[in-house]
């Protein structure tokens, strides 16, 4: 019965583990689409693109950040960039969705910089 207890043990730890990573890796991916959308100037398509595909990030990165307050600030503050963003890029217009996306990218920037000063409690 013990080996059954330590692999369902080992197993829950690395599901957690596995988590962790999964969700570290949204607010990490919402930078990344942010950045590519402000480095698409003129490009309103492009923009619409990242842009959208950062957000389908946002909430699962404010569900694992949600005891970090600083970080959910920024995080939302990006949010709302980023439908600026996508809002001027459908109306073609790209200079300000570049403006947005990078103003966007600011925010999830500082939000990656206030989770790696304070680490997320543990669950």
């Amino acid at each position: 019965m013990k080996p059954a207890l330590t692999l369902t043990g080992i197993a829950l730890i690395l599901l957690t583990g596995l988590s962790i990573a999964t969700a570290a890796e949204h607010a990490e991916e919402a930078l990344k689409h942010a950045q590519d959308a402000a480095n698409a100037p003129g490009d309103s398509l492009s923009i619409r693109e990242h842009a959208s595909e950062a957000l389908k990030h946002i909430e699962a990165a404010k569900e694992t950040h949600a005891q970090q307050p600083e970080v959910i600030e920024h995080l939302e503050k990006g949010e709302v960039e980023l439908k600026n963003a996508i809002d001027h890029a459908s109306h073609y217009n790209a200079t300000s969705a570049t403006d947005t996306a990078s103003d966007a990218k600011a925010h999830l920037e500082r939000a990656h910089d206030a989770a790696s000063a304070t680490p997320a409690p543990a669950p």
